[in-house]
């Protein structure tokens, strides 16, 4: 099975290629510095191409760990020939160089220095390769195939005294998570974590207040230390002003931006300034959230709404069956008790209406009713 970015050679060949490289990289010398870390990168990529033992391979990047400290990011750029490897670039490889880089700086298994080669400060050399690796990230983060266990991971392995600033791990988290969008929030959030807040240069943290990909718990906190930072500058301002009037020298425990002048006026007013923004683009992000929680609120509320409205129509269609009946029952019953009351006739109610309107009008009046009857009374021949 052919290997992806391969090209179909002889088998012959190939193994021919293969036993020569690998007699090629067991000849050479032991010393340090005597071969270059270029020259040990390309025979990494040759044995990874032709597929060559795995001895081989691992002498190799134990020989370039050693000489970590002087090599560029191409050497680190080998490719991932492999047909199983799912990322560009071969991501393990690097990995176990620094590992083993990491592993002869504890035990200090240094070779030792030829006559006339300059010794590198162990300080100055973890720095240039913590500054490597945070370029082999910015530069690997836009592969989509890179996991993120693979990415912490590589981050992870860089140590706190390579970090000096967090701007080129911030730079190659932002890649990452542009480059990677589908990505949850509690991914994000484990990716935002191994990064150091507080080692933020102003104009990263500038950049990561108004950063959209990062989650808002990263943003808060990176406003947070930054407001802390310029509190603490003012404090020390203030207390070398009070300390320089009163002619005491008071040792400052507080962060030290300016290590070598004292800020000046403008200065002053642009870090006020700089608090200021950075003061509304938390409110901002108060905001947001407010109203990410209305949102919320309003669609628990329909949801209820429309709850209740399919209970009460539930009960409305069962009630008028289930009081029919007691009502029928209930009349039932009262007619079994009380007695119908009997109807009148038109003919009186129509009497009753003379009446009523002969009362009205004044024309039946009791003199006249005595003199009706007086008519109709016999009278004797006296």
């Amino acid at each position: 099975m052919i290997s992806k970015g391969r090209k179909k050679l002889d088998p012959k060949q190939e193994h021919e290629k293969r036993v020569v490289l690998e007699t090629i990289v067991s000849l050479l010398p032991r010393e340090r510095n005597v071969l270059s870390v270029s020259f040990l990168a390309m025979l990494l990529r040759s044995s990874t191409w032709l597929e060559t033992t795995v001895a081989c391979r691992l002498d190799l990047e134990k020989r370039m760990a050693l000489q970590l400290g002087q090599a560029a990011l191409d050497d680190l750029l080998i490719p991932s020939y492999c047909i199983t490897g799912d990322t560009l670039f071969d991501v393990d490889s690097v990995r176990r160089i620094l590992m083993n880089y990491l592993e002869s700086e504890v035990e200090g298994n240094h070779l030792g220095y030829g006559v006339g080669e300059e010794h590198v400060s162990p300080s100055n050399d973890l720095e240039r390769v913590g500054k490597l690796m945070e370029n082999y990230l910015a530069e690997i983060a836009s592969d989509r195939n890179l996991t993120v266990s693979k990415f912490i991971g590589l981050v992870e392995l860089i140590p706190e005294q390579a970090r000096v600033t967090e701007d080129g791990i911030y730079r190659a988290i932002d890649i990452f998570l542009k480059a990677h969008p589908t990505l949850s929030d509690l991914e994000r959030k484990k990716v935002c974590s191994i990064m150091d807040c507080q080692k933020l240069s102003r104009e990263a943290c500038a950049h990561a207040a108004q950063n959209d990909r990062l989650p808002v718990q990263t943003v808060v906190q990176v406003l947070y230390h930054e407001q802390q930072r310029l509190r603490d500058n003012m404090n020390e301002t203030n207390g070398g002003e009070s300390n320089s009037s009163t002619g005491a020298i008071v040792p400052s425990k507080t962060l030290n931006l300016y290590p070598t002048s004292t800020p000046s006026t403008e200065e002053l007013l642009k870090l006020r300034r700089e608090n200021e923004d950075l003061k509304i683009e938390l409110l901002k992000l108060n905001m947001r959230l407010k109203e990410v929680d209305k949102r919320m609120n309003l669609i628990d509320n329909a949801n209820n709404y429309n709850n209740n409205n399919i209970n009460t129509s539930t009960s409305a269609t069962n009630s008028p069956a289930n009081s029919f009946a007691p009502s029928v029952t209930a009349g039932a019953a009262d007619g079994d008790q009380k007695p119908p009351l009997p109807r009148k006739s038109f003919m009186n109610s129509v009497k009753k209406l003379g009446r009523l309107l002969l009362l009205a009008d004044g024309v039946l009046t009791p003199s006249t009713r005595r003199t009706k009857s007086n008519k109709g009374r016999r009278h004797s021949i006296s």
